[in-house]
């Protein structure tokens, strides 16, 4: 085992909450079993890329599963790999794309563990046609809190496999899975780009989309919309589109996978000097140059993995919005809901909380997973300074407009939402705590977020 007997100050990606953890990064399967049985109380972590208190720990030890990455096996013929849950998704896509494989659903971010993505049950921008990432895991090998081990998948105890997948580690530690990944021909992507003048035309644009990605798993499609334009101008955007590259894409002499650039160092920025860059007025000449700079229309060819992943362009962003860090609130809505897209966005305009970024994507079917995320319709993200949050309730009429409306938030991202809401917005919470309770009777696994939250019971 690493030694890693002190305390470590432990945050989320968008360090609005700390927690002073005691961490144990165990190496092998014989330390991972040690520390799950002797620790009292656990929280797993990952990359720790979650932004808010779901990798944080309430009691007890935290186990930092980073030291187990290896790739177990990989069937080049049928596309199915198994790799340990500490795996960095960037890795196996930096091992796999060159072999004409990729994984089938990919986050802003390939910074985050495979564990991770399974517990947070993470979708895509091709979500109508490809679903979420759990829908591609074949099996998962779970460690149990009483340190034994079992293999999971939909045939095979369904109920701990769906219970696990958007679990937020909550049911066992993920030690291994087996995913399908996905063909490609080339490791570029097509993007197409259109700019819209509304929020109706933006909804029209992606109501469009949605249809041809039901049939196409292979179609991303997200929208970035421009909360600063004034009036009905609220909500024009642009809508890009992108689709794996074919070979007859590519222009004479172009290599089928973008060169590898050299791996940025990442610099530890905390943040930067006082309330950091992102304010009012910067916001607002970044959204007017966006618009205005985006072509009406037209067609480009990028790498494949910087188009579905920006965020992995942007790992200082949580950085800009200074000391008090960054939340991001994700909600989903019913695909008839679409006047809650706008009644979000007038009042954090009409409080002066203008978003610094806003994207919209659509939805499809969500999974049999009780606490994933996705359902049919509209998901909308808005990234804000916690610094705006006067307390904790600023955004609590959001949530309940989103929860009159059938929705939900995005359990891996909160870190505001009441308690009392999630039963509403997860209906399922009964069932999966009955799985959870199975699996872990003695109610070792915790965190910071599921305290908060009251999600076990």
């Amino acid at each position: 085992m690493i030694p890693d007997e002190s305390l470590v100050s432990l945050s989320g990606w968008g360090r609005t909450t700390h927690q002073l953890g005691l961490v144990r990064r165990p190496v092998g399967d014989e330390d991972l079993i040690r520390v799950v049985r002797s620790a009292p109380q656990l929280t797993i972590r990952g990359a720790g890329c979650s932004y808010g208190d779901a990798a944080l720990p309430w009691r007890g030890v935290v186990l930092d599963m980073t030291a187990h990455r290896q790739i177990v096996s990989f069937d080049q013929s049928s596309g199915v790999i198994v790799v340990e849950a500490g795996a960095v998704l960037g890795d196996l896509v930096e091992q796999t794309l060159p072999l004409g494989w990729i994984l089938p659903v990919l986050p802003g971010t390939q910074r985050i563990t495979v564990g991770g993505a399974i517990a947070s049950d993470v979708h895509g921008k091709n979500h109508p046609g490809a679903g979420s990432f759990g829908q591609h895991v074949v099996w998962l090998s779970l460690l149990r809190s009483d340190g034994t081990v079992e293999q999971f998948s939909a045939g095979q105890d369904a109920d701990g496999f769906w219970a696990t997948i958007g679990g937020m580690g909550l049911t066992g530690v993920i030690v291994s899975a087996a995913i399908q990944l996905q063909r490609v021909e080339t490791g570029w992507a097509v993007r197409r780009r259109r700019r819209t003048s509304s929020l109706d035309e933006t909804i029209d644009a992606l109501r469009s989309l949605a249809v041809q990605q039901e049939l196409d798993p292979e179609l991303h499609v997200v929208a970035w919309l421009d909360a600063h334009a004034p009036g009905r101008r609220l909500g024009r955007g642009v809508v890009d589109q992108f689709r794996p590259a074919r070979t007859v894409d590519l222009p004479p002499g172009a290599p089928l996978v973008p060169e590898r650039r050299g791996r940025r160092v990442d610099r530890s920025m905390r943040s930067l000097p006082g309330p950091g860059v992102i304010r009012g007025a910067t916001i607002a000449a970044a959204s007017v140059a966006r618009w205005h700079l985006s072509p009406a229309r037209d067609a480009q060819l990028l790498p494949l993995t910087a188009a579905l992943c920006p965020l992995d362009r942007a790992g200082c962003w949580p950085a800009a919005f200074g000391r008090n860090g960054l939340i991001q609130y994700q909600f989903a809505v019913p695909a008839e809901s679409v006047a809650v897209l706008l009644q979000v966005l007038a009042f954090l305009v009409g409080r002066r909380m203008t978003p610094a970024l806003t994207t919209l994507k659509n939805f499809g079917f969500g999974t049999a997973g009780p606490l994933s995320f996705p359902l049919p319709g509209w998901t909308l993200a808005v990234d804000l300074p916690a610094r705006w949050l006067a307390d904790g309730g600023t955004l609590r009429p959001i949530d309940q407009i989103v929860a009159d409306a059938g929705g939900r938030i995005y359990l891996a991202k909160d870190a505001v939402t009441e308690a009392k809401l999630i039963p509403r917005m997860y209906p399922l919470l009964p069932s999966w705590q009955r799985t959870q309770k199975r699996l872990d009777p003695e109610g070792r696994l915790t965190s910071a977020l599921a305290h908060r939250l009251e999600l076990l019971a």
